[in-house]
Formats: structure tokens, C-alpha cells, sequence
């Protein structure tokens, strides 16, 4: 660790500091807590930031296409960011993968999911943004990043749609696992999603033999 001498300095602005000495004095506290508290309900909801030789660099073809689909979504609902709700129905669009299949078995289909958007948020006002514009939500953010810890987690070397999908119903006050609760199939997408990796991993582990 670098001595204090090393260390930069932090340099907070005074309209800040002001604000925090206003709240302590108001609260009779010290601003040193006022601070502390601040920045933990911060914390609570920090979302790692997009970094492509992490998140994107071990994505396979049919995930890399299905966040593709969930940036057209946006277009389509005329919404300015990428939320956890397009990249389920970026998944659902891709049709081919893991996740699609789970999603489909259990009777979750686009049509289904492009309604219940239409119902729960509706579409967006304003100019549509050009397709490479929308950026990632705060919770979208934080599913490629549990995409990467699930894959991690089963010793894959890459991040597939079914990792993306076990990461959307980690981030359970997004959009996406509201849509799966809704319909009754939440706790359903994980087991199922789990038996198909692992039937999966076993089949390969018998051609191997």
C-alpha cells in the first residue's frame, strides 16, 4: 500500500463538502459519517462499467448476436438505453441457444415478452437514437458482469447465452426477472437452464471417451 506521502490527494468540491457539513450539522453528526453513509447507499448500487477485454472479449456468436437483438429492441420501443429487458428479449430473438430453448420450454416467447413491455413501461418519447448510441443501463451493466462471474463459476473459457440468461435472474430488481416472475417461470429458468448445461457437459464428456 502507498504511504501517505504517495498517495494522491482527493480533492472533493466545496459544493459538496458543503452539503455534507450542512446534512451533519442539521443531523448533529460528524461529516466524516454523513460521508461514510453516502457512500455506502452509493455502493449498494454501483454498476461496473463496460470494459470490452472483459466483458465481451470470451462472448460466443449467438450471445454477441443477442445483445445485438437487444440493442435493435431499443429501436423498436424507441428507448434510449440497453435494460435488462432487451437482453431477454435479445435472447429470446437469437432462437438457437440455450437460453432461447429454456425460455421457450417454459413458454416464454418475444411476442410474449415484447407485450409485456408494451404494458409495463411502454414505448419511449423523443427522437430515437441512432443504433450504436443506447447505452447499457446500470443493471444491464451489472448482468454482463455476472455473465462473466457465472461462466467463471463452471470453469467455462467463454460466455455463452446461457450464462447471460442465469445472469439476468441474478439482478432481481431488473426489468427481466420482474417479466420472468410475472409469468410464473423465474426459479423454473434456473433449474432449467442448469440441467441443459449439464446434460450438455455430460454428453461432451461422453464423445470424449
Amino acid at each position: 500500500m502507498p504511504s501517505s506521502t504517495d498517495r494522491k490527494r482527493l480533492e472533493v468540491p466545496t459544493y459538496l463538502h458543503d452539503r455534507l457539513v450542512e446534512i451533519a450539522i442539521d443531523e448533529d453528526r460528524t461529516v466524516a459519517s454523513v460521508a461514510q453513509e453516502v457512500i455506502a447507499a452509493g455502493l449498494q448500487h454501483y454498476a461496473p462499467a463496460i470494459n470490452p477485454n472483459r466483458d465481451f472479449l470470451r462472448i460466443t456468436k449467438r450471445a454477441r448476436t443477442a445483445l445485438a437483438f437487444a440493442r435493435e429492441e431499443t429501436i423498436s420501443f424507441n428507448h434510449a438505453y440497453i435494460g435488462t429487458e432487451h437482453i431477454l428479449l435479445g435472447l429470446l430473438r437469437e432462437g438457437e441457444g440455450v437460453a432461447a430453448r429454456v425460455l421457450n420450454k417454459l413458454d416464454v416467447d418475444l411476442e410474449k415478452g415484447r407485450a409485456f413491455i408494451r404494458d409495463h413501461i411502454g414505448r419511449g418519447s423523443g427522437a430515437v437514437p441512432a443504433r450504436e448510441d443506447p447505452a447499457y443501463a446500470p443493471r444491464a451493466r451489472k448482468v454482463l458482469h455476472f455473465a462473466t462471474e457465472e461462466a467463471d463459476s463452471y470453469d467455462h473459457h467463454f460466455i455463452g447465452t446461457e450464462h447471460l440468461l442465469l445472469a439476468l435472474i441474478r439482478v432481481n430488481d431488473g426489468m427481466a426477472a420482474r417479466m420472468l416472475s410475472t409469468f410464473g417461470v423465474l426459479s423454473a429458468v434456473q433449474t432449467e437452464t442448469l440441467r441443459v448445461m449439464l446434460g450438455y457437459e455430460s454428453e461432451q464428456s461422453v464423445a470424449s471417451l
